[in-house]
């Protein structure tokens, strides 16, 4: 799971990192299409940020059902 967080964050940076510096010239669309992927990618952070202590604490939790 660490590596799944790691991944998440290291995308996020990268994509701020080439809105500011692009590394080639790109359409509107792609901007466009680059923001949004980049929110999503931020959403999925914030979401995993608030589910996964949960998730430990269920998968942590021992039942008899």
């Amino acid at each position: 799971m660490d590596n799944f967080k790691k991944s998440l964050i290291e995308a996020i940076e990268d994509n701020h990192l080439e809105s500011l510096v692009p590394s080639r010239e790109y359409t509107e669309d792609e901007r466009i299409y680059m923001r949004g992927y980049t929110q999503a990618l931020e959403d999925m952070l914030e979401d995993f940020n608030e589910d996964f202590p949960e998730f430990m604490k269920n998968t942590n939790t021992f039942s008899l059902n």
